[in-house]
């Protein structure tokens, strides 16, 4: 099993997507160059001894905007798909080295006014790094320990359209590397960055204001989602063990979700889930404890609605939970697809703080009432 097959959905997807919607005319594509600066998030000690950095990065990517009313009418938006390859350097040669994330991305573009507009980015995917941890000649990197690992970034920023060519963005962002717990030490690399972005229109095309009706609470969406998902996750710490932490043990779970529309992007969730953890059964049967490794949790948070996908953010505690390595609290960032109706495919992370737990795949049914 590799850490691939959670992200080669969703790349493929847009690559997919690109040539289907390039038979409408509405629709226009993008180059963009773009730069960053920032600084390593020394977010525990763990990872402190490798000291301050200032990563940077230069990169490219491709744009495919979607401009036909009934994009606009689901977000009051103007939705742009797109793939992003990057070089990153972390400022950090021999321990860290320097990444080369490929994801792709969703970005919105809020009208403010005239010329400006505010944009969202959400992006996933995967990271070619160059120092992995190695316990004879890499140490001290406890960041990462695997030469390909998931990359996921989120962004805001300011973005300028002065002509139907040009669109210039200016961009805070917060990047994260790391295998989601599948192989170990896997404290995750944060860096938080300022981006700018220079792009080019490959077809003319303005980001016209389209009159609409405003959002009806009566019509909103009220639905559930019933999901099963699977990931891989580590099953040792190091030094509890030789090559311990090489094992990759299954974590599989099912989840339910309520979920309720508040406005045309928007929507409230409430939702609880189980999960059968192996790696923690590893561990419990290592230390010789009467523990069990099942969780159920309890959590609530937030759902973007744009078109054929949702992208959550929640916050959970634990309803059960007899074995307590982690916190009692944690995030979860989900985003599903409709492949079918009421079928969606997606991946998720649960994290407790800047350290993921996991990221697994998933399978949805979703049914309105």
């Amino acid at each position: 099993m590799t850490l691939t097959k959670p992200f080669i959905w969703l790349l493929t997807w847009v690559l997919l997507t690109t040539g289907v919607f390039n038979s409408q005319a509405q629709n226009a594509s993008s180059l963009g160059f773009s730069a960053d600066y920032g600084f390593l998030f020394l977010h525990s000690q763990d990872v402190a001894p490798i000291g301050q950095g200032y990563p940077w990065s230069l990169g490219a990517e491709y744009g495919y905007w979607l401009l036909n009313d009934g994009y606009y009418e689901n977000c009051r938006c103007y939705p742009k798909l797109g793939l992003s390859l990057s070089y990153h350097n972390y400022d950090n040669p021999q321990v860290l080295g320097f990444g080369i994330p490929l994801y792709g991305f969703l970005e919105p573009w809020y009208r403010l006014k005239g010329p400006l507009f505010l944009n969202l980015r959400g992006g996933v995917g995967l990271a070619w790094a160059s120092e992995p941890y190695h316990a004879e000649t890499n140490p001290l990197n406890l960041s990462y320990s695997l030469p390909v690992s998931a990359f996921v970034m989120m962004g805001v920023g300011v973005g300028y359209a002065p002509n139907l060519r040009w669109k210039f963005n200016l961009q805070a962002r917060y990047n994260h590397l790391s295998n989601g717990g599948f192989r170990e030490p896997n404290k995750g690399l944060n860096y938080p960055t300022l981006n700018f972005t220079t792009e080019y229109a490959l077809q003319p095309f303005d980001l016209a204001t389209t009159q609409r009706a405003p959002f009806n609470p009566a019509e909103s969406l009220k639905d559930f989602q019933f999901t099963l998902f699977a990931a891989g996750k580590a099953g040792g710490q190091i030094g509890e063990g030789a090559n311990e932490e090489n094992i990759t043990y299954l974590v599989s779970g099912a989840a339910a979700r309520y979920s309720h529309q508040v406005s045309r992007s928007s929507a409230l969730v409430v939702g609880t889930s189980f999960i059968n953890n192996q790696a923690y059964a590893r561990q419990i049967e290592k230390r010789g404890l009467n523990r069990n490794e099942d969780q159920v949790t309890l959590s609530a948070g937030h759902e973007f609605l744009l078109g054929k996908f949702r992208f959550a953010q929640l916050l959970g505690t634990y309803l059960y939970k007899d074995f307590h390595p982690t916190p009692g609290f944690f995030q979860r960032y989900t985003l599903d697809w409709q492949f079918l109706p009421n079928w969606q495919l997606g991946t998720g992370i649960k994290a407790h703080g800047h350290v993921g737990e996991f990221i697994d795949v998933r399978l949805s049914y979703r049914f309105s009432l």
